[in-house]
């Protein structure tokens, strides 16, 4: 059974498509680091508590905040990948290097907005001073 090629996407369609995925990963990615922001603040302003509980917070960050969104990253370079392979037209190294390319875009706004945030120090404990 010979099947025929579906037609081409037209040009808006695929600049509605990718202009709206590009809109959804920027805002997706910035949740992410809030969301590892707020992991690693919550570790530093619970650490006292615990270690007088006789526990640690330490790596709680890490585990809970950075790790995921370490994945999430990974997860949306592999689609990314394919998405911008088109079918096997592109090289496999030229699709590889724009989809981190395209996960580097669309991460380091929010990356950058959550170290406003938490004023450049979002992996460092605050200074405390009484």
């Amino acid at each position: 059974m010979r099947t025929e090629p579906r037609p081409a996407l037209s040009p808006a369609v695929k600049a509605v498509a990718w202009t709206a995925s590009v809109f959804f990963a920027l805002l997706l990615f910035a949740v992410a680091w809030v969301w590892c922001g707020m992991s690693y603040e919550e570790q530093f302003s619970e650490q006292s508590k615990a270690v007088s509980a006789g526990s640690t917070m330490e790596g709680w960050g890490f585990a809970v905040g950075l790790v995921p969104v370490l994945v999430f990253h990974a997860l949306v370079a592999i689609g990314a990948f394919f998405a911008v392979h088109d079918g096997g037209r592109r090289g496999v190294l030229a699709s590889l290097a724009l989809a981190v390319v395209l996960v580097i875009a669309v991460s380091l706004p929010g990356f950058v907005a959550v170290q406003l945030l938490y004023g450049g120090t979002m992996f460092a404990p605050p200074v405390y001073v009484p």
